[in-house]
């Protein structure tokens, strides 16, 4: 399988407490509620913890935006600048910084708001020059799970749809700009349907396409999911499935999927081409793409859907969908992604909490949790940084550096 992630040349392994893969400083200017933060850190987990309102999911947010897309909230540029700065006449923008290290060196990555004129737009710089955001997912992977994240899978199949999308982007970083592109195109094509007559060649161009790019954002959705099915064997096979995780089993169905099980890519591209000509002024007709592919989730040890498990039950087959993605990525492409656990423990009860701290402290990248309290946190089976942000912001003017200890 081919993918678009840079392929390091040695194979690093982390010892307990140090991280192959971590960011070494974060500086926030203006975003959410933070004017002015700048965190000095060690390669080891961090637990930012306060009470709320203090920003600690505002941090995690930061972090997930050094990649493609909206970052954890899924909220627009415009809400990321500080709420004093919208009053003000300053200059309204915001920025994000990062010095990040993995086995292939040393990284700056920036991210902020660009205005030109009325229009704005995020952009990003690696080692102080532009570069495109689908570029950082070649230096770094972020993965995240949220309280919200459960709901918004469970709220309709286009978020299951973003979801795997989001964990695709990890061994593709083209994925998500074929993503944005199929849904901007399919825009186009309904705008010129409408107009009273519509330039067919533009159309045949158009649907050429969203008939590869349909096609491209399938076969990469499954080359995850095989890969996926590929570690559960290894680990079921070398006893090494994460007890207190079930086991995950995650299918996609729908009519380009099963095409491309029979058929050469290029024939079912042909076929959607010729689908979409036919739905032009046929509005009733199925056309077979991405964005009508259905996709469930099942636990393994008693073949549940997720959709009819408990709430308990939700979130432990998310846990162990984001864990054993993190395990791909690190064993199959020796990129782990750093882990955003948004409140994670809150809502696990003591055998569970011990078994996601022990399965986080030997990931081989940063881990970052966030908590009102620092107490959950005694029996961390290995280094974890504690951070209190309210004590920063309000008595270090928002600086920390990791020798300072538990603060």
């Amino acid at each position: 399988m081919n993918n678009n992630i840079l392929s390091f040349k040695e194979n690093f392994t982390n010892t307990k407490d140090s991280k192959s893969f971590y960011i070494k400083k974060i500086s926030l200017k203006n975003f959410r509620n933070h004017k002015n933060l700048n965190l000095n850190l060690k390669n080891s987990s961090i637990l930012i913890y306060g009470g709320n309102g203090s920003g600690k999911t505002n941090i995690l947010e930061a972090i997930s935006l050094l990649n493609q897309g909206k970052g954890l909230r899924k909220a627009n540029i415009e809400n990321f600048l500080n709420q004093e700065k919208i009053c003000d006449n300053s200059l309204k923008t915001w920025g994000i910084n990062v010095d990040f290290v993995s086995p292939n060196g040393k990284f700056n990555i920036g991210t902020g708001l660009k205005k030109t004129g009325t229009n704005k737009s995020r952009i990003a710089k690696l080692n102080s020059n532009y570069t495109p955001l689908s570029s950082l997912g070649e230096i770094l992977n972020i993965s995240w799970i949220t309280p919200q994240l459960c709901v918004l899978i469970l709220s309709s199949m286009n978020e299951k749809r973003r979801f795997i999308d989001r964990l695709t982007m990890s061994i593709d970083s083209l994925h998500l700009n074929r993503v944005y592109k199929y849904d901007k195109l399919f825009r186009q094509r309904n705008k010129i349907l409408m107009q009273p007559n519509s330039d067919e060649k533009w159309l045949d161009t158009i649907e050429s396409q969203i008939s590869e790019l349909s096609v491209a954002i399938i076969a990469r959705r499954l080359d995850l999911l095989e890969e996926l099915e590929n570690l559960y064997k290894i680990e079921f096979k070398n006893n090494h499935l994460t007890k207190h995780f079930p086991a995950v089993s995650i299918i996609i169905n729908g009519k380009i999927e099963k095409l491309l099980e029979e058929k050469p890519a290029l024939e079912v591209e042909d076929y959607v081409k010729s689908e979409l000509k036919k739905s032009r002024f046929n509005y009733d007709l199925f056309v077979p793409g991405p964005n009508n592919s259905l996709i469930e989730i099942f636990n393994r040890i008693d073949n549940k859907n997720l959709d009819i498990s408990s709430t308990g039950e939700q979130k432990l087959i998310l846990i162990s969908i984001i864990l054993s993605h993190a395990r791909l990525l690190n064993d199959k492409f020796n990129m782990a992604p750093i882990l955003l656990l948004d409140d994670i423990i809150e809502h696990l009860d003591n055998k569970h909490r011990k078994a996601l701290f022990l399965e986080v402290s030997r990931h081989n990248a940063q881990s970052w949790f966030t908590s009102t309290s620092k107490d959950a946190f005694a029996g961390y089976p290995s280094f974890i940084d504690k951070i209190n942000l309210q004590n920063i912001k309000e008595n270090f003017d928002g600086n920390y550096h990791f020798r300072y200890g538990d603060i």
